[in-house]
């Protein structure tokens, strides 16, 4: 994404930071309503860092979330929770845990948990742990430092779907980096399918695409997804600030045989999978050697974090895998999604704009895709995929953003005919900490000649009732438009059961854009900003940011050289 940026020759005014206030916080990070039926949790940690993301937030008292303080073998409820961004604490009301809020199994004890709706509401909860011993008492206001808290996590709903499921970066004194980050996340419309009488969660729509110039076909996995009463139904929301444009929804059903898995890939061609194997090797960017990652699907991810510097600021891991001499064709099965820190770090880039940020924005609706997809590719945003030939590491594809709500499973089809040997070398390599890879196998089997049945909607209707089915039924330029944060629509399709011994495995293809609303201030400083037009400026720029947060200096670093 090449960056246009207009230079000031007049003297640029020095901005004073601003006395930060004690404000209270929406911990709210169970931002998507799953599902009401469900009847298990799994613990998941949380993303931390120094700073909060917030600027425009909502009082605790809104979000009604449950505050339990952990230390050692003791927990307490923290009542009325503030932060001091000027004392770096949070503070509040030591009292009991209420009987909503206690267990018979300690959370630590395993990852998922069964509890019994009506009596108990682990879903409302965020957990803190201390670093320290200590003993509160009861009706006492409390501070605790932010550097005492050695992590953070909340319960979520188990429905097989990763909603703030990243895990806690170890790392010295930290703090919530994502605790808002719904409010100011700078995401894509948020897609729900129809399972029951309950909605779920699936992912999002045209990740990534912030004008109408870059559209891509992209390729949604619906999950589990069945007909209602010989339709599919789903739901598209907008639960952000943001400006959302949808040109096009289309169902695409693959009926198959129950032992093959089938992806579509970036082109939306059918990928098959009758016999995924695992890799032999995994060896991360520092040397290290480490399988645990990636040999199933259990959000435990491999977080292109590792300390060892580069001159570019990417990280990479590479895997190896054993094939028969005569393989010359293979498909790497990938789940993976975007990082919640890289979110947030694109957020601090736009900040810097300050009051300039809405002509900037403006301006980048006229660069035509070429030029935005060159910058994000020198800035080491996409997933880059190589294999080792005998001429060398060679690009095979580089995978674009699909944003940091939800994994999704990704197919690549390789050739091989450049490899030599029985082993095959595959490089995953990204900006530090831009994705989050969950599972890497490949399949040597040959592809299955599977047919698409395209299914367009049969009907969508608004939130205010209105019927919008035209905008969507072609790639048409005519939008369907959800300006405002709580819009929705229903859309429906009408559905054929699979034939006797065969299931469905059905993808969501949808374009579109979105435009983020923000209301930056301050002067920019253009001299800096000219520098993001380098390339991996932006690399650097998080992996910088991130070694500030967690304080590691030089010495610290060089350790890992």
């Amino acid at each position: 994404m090449k960056r246009k940026f207009k230079t000031r020759t007049n003297s640029l005014l020095k901005l004073k930071k601003k006395v930060g206030t004690v404000i209270s916080v929406l911990l709210s990070l169970a931002i998507i309503n799953l599902s009401v039926s469900c009847s298990y949790f799994t613990v998941k940690n949380v993303p931390t860092t120094k700073e909060t993301l917030v600027k425009e937030i909502k009082t605790f008292n809104e979000t009604k979330k449950y505050v339990v303080i952990h230390s050692i073998n003791n927990s307490w409820h923290l009542d009325n929770m503030v932060i001091n961004e000027d004392e770096q604490n949070i503070s509040g009301t030591i009292t009991p845990i209420n009987f909503e809020h206690q267990y018979q199994k300690s959370r630590e004890s395993k990852r998922v948990h069964r509890y019994k709706q009506k009596i108990t509401k682990p879903l409302d909860e965020i957990h803190f742990y201390l670093k320290s011993a200590r003993a509160f008492e009861f009706n006492k206001t409390v501070n605790i430092a932010l550097s005492d808290i050695e992590s953070i996590s909340v319960n979520d709903k188990n429905t097989g779907r990763t909603i703030a499921n990243i895990a806690l970066t170890k790392v010295g004194t930290v703090f919530v980096a994502a605790l808002l980050y719904a409010a100011l996340k700078s995401s894509c419309p948020f897609v729900y399918i129809k399972n029951g009488e309950k909605y779920d969660f699936m992912g999002e729509l045209y990740p990534g695409i912030i004008t109408a110039n870059m559209q891509v076909d992209d390729y949604l996995p619906l999950t589990s997804f069945s007909a209602n009463t010989g339709e599919y139904v789903l739901k598209v929301t907008n639960q952000l600030k943001e400006i959302q444009h949808t040109d096009m929804l289309q169902l695409q059903v693959i009926n198959h045989g129950k032992d093959v898995k089938v992806i579509l890939d970036a082109k939306g061609q059918v990928q098959t999978f009758k016999n995924i194997e695992a890799p032999t090797k995994v060896i991360l960017g520092d040397g290290s050697h480490s399988k645990t990652e990636v040999l199933k699907k259990d959000n435990v991810y491999y977080g292109f974090n590792t300390l060892k510097q580069t001159s570019d600021a990417t990280r990479s891991v590479t895997f190896t895998f054993s094939k028969k001499e005569d393989n010359n064709k293979a498909k790497l099965y990938l789940t993976a999604k975007n990082s919640v820190w890289l979110d947030y770090i694109f957020g601090k880039f736009n900040e810097k704009f300050g009051m300039y940020y809405g002509t900037f924005q403006k301006e980048q609706q006229y660069l035509s895709a070429d030029e935005m997809n060159k910058w994000a590719n020198a800035q080491n945003i996409p997933l880059s995929i190589y294999l080792k030939t005998r001429h060398g590491w060679k690009l095979v594809e580089q995978i674009k953003t699909v944003g940091p709500m939800a994994t999704r499973d990704m197919a690549v089809a390789i050739n091989l005919d450049e490899v030599e040997g029985a082993k095959v070398q595959i490089k995953l390599e990204t900006g530090f900490m831009f994705w989050e890879v969950d599972y890497v196998g490949m399949d040597f089997s040959d592809n299955i000649d599977l047919s698409i049945n395209q299914i367009s909607p049969s009907e969508a209707i608004d939130q205010n009732g209105n019927n919008v089915t035209s905008f969507l039924l072609e790639n048409d330029k005519k939008y369907f438009t959800q300006p405002n944060m709580g819009d929705e629509v229903i859309v429906k399709f009408s559905a054929e059961k699979p034939e006797p011994g065969l299931t469905q495995t059905v993808f969501l293809k949808n374009r579109g854009y979105y435009n983020y609303i923000r209301d930056y201030k301050g002067v920019p400083d253009f001299e800096k900003l000219q520098g993001f037009r380098e390339d991996n400026t932006f690399t650097r720029f998080s992996e910088k940011a991130y070694f500030d947060f967690a304080n590691f200096d030089s010495k610290t670093l060089s350790h890992y050289e």
